[in-house]
């Protein structure tokens, strides 16, 4: 039989569900209105937070409603994110189509730009779709309705019990594992699908992290900020991967509506000197942004990020002679806690 999660947990868990709906319900008409791409990124990442809270404290939920709200929320981070995504392109190749230094470069990237506007505009139709379905779901009124009367009791019952602190370094510990499990593989430019599970398992860590942030004081700011910091390194390397990959197949689609649509090849090398830039660039900034993460990897662990964040969990055991937590310290550091 499954152990009721302790009471302090669940009232921590509820304050945290509350916040982050609040900050998602906020960004929804400006969702819809499509005026300021700020919006969906915002409510992208209360979606993505929402999901971790649910994922983190599980065992506070119910169990049948905890995998309907996750899929839920689900459902309106993959349709926000492809909108961001594409968002950050245009913004991006805007830039650089800005800064060209051959005005032959032109036609090419503008191409590209139209593309991607036609894109980012059926994406805000499922955009709307999703938003809306989960509008109309009453999954928010019902999240509300299940931790409201929990997150009142705030002030009522003390919350950072030992049980809080040991969840989050369970917590906290096994995403970091995870993390870090990709250290070898990094030092490789190559391992491509392993930089971008990286990135994946970096924004979980960061995200848990942030869930456990007021239970230190500023004492995970440090690790908070190294997980940001990572977190572009990484996204921008998988930006790049994804341009090399996709370029090659832009080309050869505008090449062959261009001539379906002129009937001959007239016009269809028009955007090859532009993409063919485009593409050389991003190679080159890939080499970049890889660079600047293996050093920055290097120079978190001579200021001891990891082991100092592992010492800040242990602060809370400090005065207890059998925690399970300081025990597995040293095995964590040695590769041994499975």
């Amino acid at each position: 039989m499954k152990r009721k999660p302790d009471e302090s947990i669940r009232i921590y868990a509820a304050g945290l569900i509350l916040q982050q709906l609040d900050s998602l319900a906020a960004e929804i008409n400006g969702v819809k209105a499509a005026k300021d791409i700020e919006n969906v990124h915002r409510m992208r990442v209360s979606s993505r937070r929402i999901r971790a809270i649910l994922e983190v404290f599980q065992d506070c939920l119910p169990s049948k409603r905890g995998i309907i709200w996750q899929n839920g929320i689900k459902s309106i981070t993959k349709a926000l994110g492809d909108a961001r995504d594409t968002d950050v392109q245009i913004e991006s190749i805007t830039g650089i189509y800005k800064e060209l230094p051959d005005p032959s470069m032109r036609p090419g990237i503008r191409r590209l730009i139209l593309r991607l506007k036609q894109k980012r505009v059926k994406l805000q139709d499922r955009v709307v779709e999703r938003v809306t379905e989960f509008e109309k779901s009453g999954l928010q009124e019902e999240m509300r309705v299940a931790f409201v009367a929990l997150a009142a009791k705030n002030s009522l019952v003390y919350l950072y019990t030992p049980e809080l602190y040991k969840l989050s370094f369970e917590k906290i510990q096994a995403a970091y594992k995870i993390f870090t499990s990709f250290e070898d593989e990094i030092m490789d430019p190559q391992k491509i699908e392993e930089l971008h599970a990286m990135r994946v398992a970096g924004k979980n860590f960061r995200y848990i992290l942030e869930c456990f942030s007021a239970l230190y004081s500023n004492g995970l700011k440090e690790p908070v900020n190294t997980m940001k910091n990572a977190q572009d390194l990484l996204g921008n390397i998988h930006d790049c991967d994804m341009w090399t990959l996709e370029l090659p197949d832009f080309l050869e689609k505008e090449h062959n509506l261009t001539r379906a649509y002129f009937g001959n090849d007239r016009f269809t090398d028009r955007f090859k000197i532009g993409i063919q830039y485009l593409e050389d660039l991003k190679k080159q900034n890939r080499d970049a942004y890889y660079q600047s993460f293996v050093e920055k990897w290097k120079q978190w662990q001579e200021e001891n990020v990891w082991d100092n964040l592992l010492q800040t969990l242990q602060v809370p055991f400090f005065q207890e002679k059998d925690i399970t937590p300081l025990k597995l310290i040293e095995k964590l550091r040695d590769g041994e806690t499975q």
